[in-house]
């Protein structure tokens, strides 16, 4: 690199500091280089001049701390000690400000320390003795303290970071040599400031030194034992942190951000000395720390459960450090059930009586709360421990236990589901509503969780509720939360239960029907509409209740809630279709009236047609054909008056593809071969698709000649036909020739993936059939010809272009020649462009084109010797196939996808033994193939492990990830 300009540097440095994003990137790659060069060790000094701007003196310093991490090889050993000498100094010269630059300083100070630790054990004992007795003249004792904590702060993490030629298990041992030391200097200094009043720059220090601790445990570990007394002391401070502010007569009962800030840091802290990997190993001890932090931490979470309190920050605090050590040491507290330990059952309870209040803490969650969502996650954890247990006199004696935990915490989840209402939603943010979602679905699971523990009592508990929700609603009819929280906590459960149940769910379905819902906010019925599909197992054994539920997804229908209706909808018509008959009409004519109106969404509209394909399913012969002039002809009267004016607007685009997902959908669900073994007698096999697409298929080919370039119109058309096939199988063949010329002028045109896949769909279904078997050889043969002809098109370096259409070709001729490999054996199929394109495609970096490619090239190789042009296509291809296959592994695939190359080897090896190895040999053979990396000896090794593995596929696999590991120059960071 040519010499650095240091006047040039220096405005390179202000304009990137003081520009836009845009200005940025282009400076970012020009003074990274700089920083990386070995000039950087002189002009960072230089930059850190007195009378530079900060911004200039930050970069210096940053660079000195970039180059210390990573490039500590270019300093010589004679330079060391003077190396020290310049930062000491140079902390000394920022000692006053900008604590930025002192900050990168005393990081730098730290990386050095890490890197000398063999060549001056004594660094950090001289670090504290310097700083913390004062020595530096002229610099007050705060910002000696907050150097000194600063480099001690950041030695665990700067020994994770840098890059040393120590091994790193070997570094972290020498480091935590020192982590007494340094934690006896931290509670010594945080003992003496107990007794003391507290100003801000004292705050700061002792938030330094708390997050210290935490840093050193967390980082490297502090045995829990040697733990106790900090601990306590972080408690006391967490105390002195709150109770004065709300003791005060004149305050607010609101702590200031530096006792907010310095409390949290302790119970951070708190939370990693207890979840020390090895803690579990000194229950005692846990036991000892765990009542300590209930003794001095509960009155200030009884204190605070109330809604809007002024110090949420510290509660949640306080109770993510009690739910972790809950889920941490899980085993010993679950022991306080069945132990003889009047304290340990204490603690137990205290403990889980907590977090009950944590899930039971007042206010909606997240605006009027913040806690109870972390709590969730214990209630899974609880239970199950519980049934993990293999005692079983122990795990029903605790399984007894925890039911009435369970039962009060249904009623608690019942309570906290519910939405804000049209008073307070108002103040609800967007995010805000996201998170309570996302919450919401966190109660469902945790109802679950209940029912594992109290099973059908819960539909008892649950309608206790209801019963007591309803009362209230007599006297106060706006508190609609409530019952809305009721019906979505009947519906979380709802999996649990099919027919059998008679007491509970009966009732539960006769309230949904008595609500008045023209009274109430749309969200109650929009739950109730969800409740019905949730239930539709259980209605399929009570049909006597379907009446009730269709009259109320009817409602739904032609309501705000139309989306949670047709959802509904859809879940009984397949869950209960048969039973559904007498009802068929008038719910296709409630179906037919809600379409007709035009205001239901698109997506709704879709969904609907689904319903809509399994009622008509229903009808009689004589009667469908009706309802599809009805309901389906005005969606390819719209489809071809829009091919028919040829017009091509992004209006005229999203109709299209609307009405074609309406006919997808209705294709998907539309089939009167109804498979059940309750299946009606009079039923006749009328397939009503066939009479739709007999009138219809030239439309199809309509559009795709007018949106040819729409890739999403081609791929919704091409999914409305697949459906249609695979509805009809045989029934299909009379419009077999229509797909084929449908599928064709859409190839003649471009080759994308949704009409290969349909491809792949008819000739798989069709090419065993005497009847159609030499059409689909044509289009057989089209498939191939017209992706070659995509392929050669494309330029060398442009393969990642069109992946996706790369990825579908090799993922459909797998599926062919894995179910009719007959197909494929035919002269006009060149094989080796076919074997050349897959490992083109081998070699790419999307994952989808290496995995297809993979998968074809293995089918081909285990077909092959049935087939005498196939295996002599191997034989021509198989070195090359290897070699590639090897260079793939070697470094030119990801390393997570290297495993799936051992099917190649597999199947060639098994197919092909003789010839696979001296193919392999060949390629070995060749200097420094695949890298210079892999020595001879390694590659013969090798090449012997892959030829002995016939069978052993995991095996094989962990030799290819250990031989790419070698051959990427990995090993050393694998260690």
């Amino acid at each position: 690199m040519e010499p650095i300009d240091i006047a040039r540097l220096e405005d390179g440095i202000n304009v990137f500091y003081r520009s836009t994003t845009q200005e940025q990137a282009h400076l970012h790659e020009w003074l990274t280089s700089c920083q990386s060069s070995k000039m950087a060790w002189q002009f960072s000094w230089q930059l850190m001049q007195l009378g530079k701007s900060q911004e200039v003196q930050f970069f210096g310093a940053i660079t000195l701390h970039s180059k210390l991490m990573k490039f500590w090889n270019e300093v010589p050993a004679e330079n060391r000690d003077e190396l020290k000498q310049k930062i000491l100094e140079a902390i000394i010269q920022f000692a006053g400000g900008p604590k930025l630059v002192l900050n990168r300083l005393c990081i730098a100070l730290s990386a050095y320390i890490v890197h000398m630790l063999s060549e001056w054990p004594s660094a950090i004992e001289d670090v504290i003795n310097t700083f913390q007795n004062q020595q530096i003249p002229n610099v007050s004792n705060e910002t000696q303290l907050w150097i000194m904590l600063e480099v001690l702060q950041a030695i665990p993490e700067e020994m994770q970071a840098i890059y040393t030629s120590v091994k790193r298990t070997t570094l972290r041992a020498e480091v935590a040599k020192r982590t007494p030391l340094v934690v006896e200097t931290t509670e010594r200094y945080l003992q003496m400031q107990l007794e003391r009043e507290w100003d801000a720059e004292t705050f700061n220090n002792m938030t330094r030194a708390v997050k210290c601790i935490g840093t050193w445990v967390k980082n490297i570990g502090f045995a829990i034992e040697s733990c106790v007394s900090i601990s306590d002391i972080l408690l006391q401070i967490v105390n002195k942190c709150y109770w004065p502010c709300t003791q005060d007569p004149d305050g607010d009962g609101c702590m200031s951000a530096d006792e907010n800030d310095l409390a949290e840091t302790c119970l951070k802290t708190l939370i990693n000395i207890i979840i020390q990997p090895d803690c579990h190993l000194y229950p005692k001890t846990a036991f000892i720390l765990i009542k300590m932090f209930l003794d001095q931490l509960c009155n200030i979470t009884k204190m605070e459960w109330k809604p809007n309190n002024n110090n949420e920050d510290i509660v949640s605090c306080i109770y993510s450090l009690f739910v972790s050590a809950v889920e941490r040491h899980s085993q010993l507290l679950l022991r306080g059930i069945t132990s003889t330990d009047a304290e340990l059952a204490s603690l137990y309870t205290r403990l889980v009586h907590e977090i009950l209040q944590c899930t039971d803490k007042p206010g909606i969650y997240p605006v009027e709360e913040s806690c109870s969502s972390m709590a969730l996650g214990f209630w899974y954890l609880l239970q199950d421990e519980v049934f993990a247990m293999t005692n079983e006199e122990e795990r029903l004696k605790c399984w007894e236990y925890i039911k009435p935990l369970y039962a009060h915490l249904t009623r608690i989840l019942v309570r906290k589901s519910e939405q804000p209402d049209e008073n307070s939603i108002d103040k609800w943010t967007s995010d805000d509503l996201e998170s309570f979602r996302c919450y919401r679905q966190d109660i469902s699971d945790t109802f679950m969780y209940c029912y594992d523990v109290l099973h059908d009592h819960i539909l008892d508990i649950l309608s206790a509720v209801l019963d007591e929700t309803i009362a209230q609603l007599n006297t106060n009819p706006n508190q609609w939360t409530k019952l809305e929280a009721c019906i979505y906590s009947f519906q979380s459960v709802a999996e649990h239960f099919d027919g059998e149940e008679t007491k509970q769910i009966p009732k539960f379905m006769r309230v949904l029907n008595e609500i008045p819902y023209e009274k109430m906010n749309d969200k109650l019925l929009g739950t109730a509409l969800e409740a019905v599909g949730s239930y539709c197992q259980w209605l399929r054994g009570n049909p006597s209740y379907i009446p009730s539920g269709i009259e109320l997804l009817v409602r739904g229908l032609n309501s705000s809630m139309s989306a949670q209706a047709t959802l509904g909808l859809k879940e009984l018509c397949r869950d209960c279709q048969l039973q559904l008959k007498p009802f068929a009409e008038p719910l296709l004519s409630a179906c037919n009236t809600t379409l007709s109106s035009g205001q239901m969404k698109n997506s709704d509209s879709v969904r609907l047609m689904f319903s809509i394909g399994k009622l008509m399913s229903l009808l009689t012969p004589e009667k469908i054909p009706n309802y599809l002039d009805i309901i389906v002809s005005p969606c390819f009267e719209e489809l071809s008056n829009i091919c028919q004016s040829g017009v091509k607007t992004p209006q005229t685009r999203i109709r299209t593809i609307f009405r074609l997902n309406m006919v997808s959908t209705l294709f998907s669900s539309l089939n009167t071969d109804l498979d059940d073994d309750d299946q009606i007698e009079d039923l006749q096999n009328v397939q009503p698709v066939l009479i739709v697409m007999q009138k219809t298929m030239p439309i199809f080919r309509q559009i795709a000649e007018l949106w040819i370039e729409e890739l999403e119109v081609l791929e919704t058309a091409c999914g409305a036909l697949r459906h249609a096939i695979v509805n009809l199988k045989s029934s299909f063949k009379p419009m077999l020739q229509d797909l084929c010329y449908f599928i064709v002028a859409i190839f003649q045109t471009r080759c994308c993936a949704p009409a290969l896949e349909i491809s792949k769909t008819a000739i798989v279904l069709f090419y065993k059939d005497d009847e159609c078997k030499h059409l689909m050889q044509q289009l057989t043969i089209e498939f191939v010809l017209h992706s070659f002809k995509l392929f050669e098109s494309t330029p060398e370096n442009g393969f990642s272009n069109i992946a996706e259409t790369i990825e579908m070709f090799y993922a459909c001729l797998m599926q062919i020649i894995k179910k009719i490999p007959q197909s494929l054996d035919d002269p006009s199929i060149a094989y080796d462009r076919l074997i050349f394109y897959s490992l083109k495609a081998m070699t790419l970096p999307e994952n989808g084109p290496i995995r297809t490619s993979v998968q074809f090239l293995t089918h081909f190789v285990m077909q092959s010797r049935n087939y005498p042009q196939m295996t002599q296509a191997v034989l021509t291809a198989g070195e090359d196939i290897l070699r590639t296959a090897i260079i793939c592994v070697a470094y030119v695939t990801p390393r997570q996808q290297v495993e799936k190359f051992a099917d190649i080897f597999l199947f060639i090896n098994k197919k092909y033994p003789a010839e696979m190895s001296v193919w392999l040999k060949n390629i070995m053979h060749t200097p420094n193939f695949p890298t210079p990396l892999v020595d001879e000896a390694e590659k013969s090794k090798f090449v012997t492990q892959v030829i002995r593995q016939k069978v052993n596929k995991r095996l094989l696999q962990q030799h290819l990830t250990e031989f790419a590991t070698k051959a990427r120059g990995l090993s050393d960071k694998f260690q």
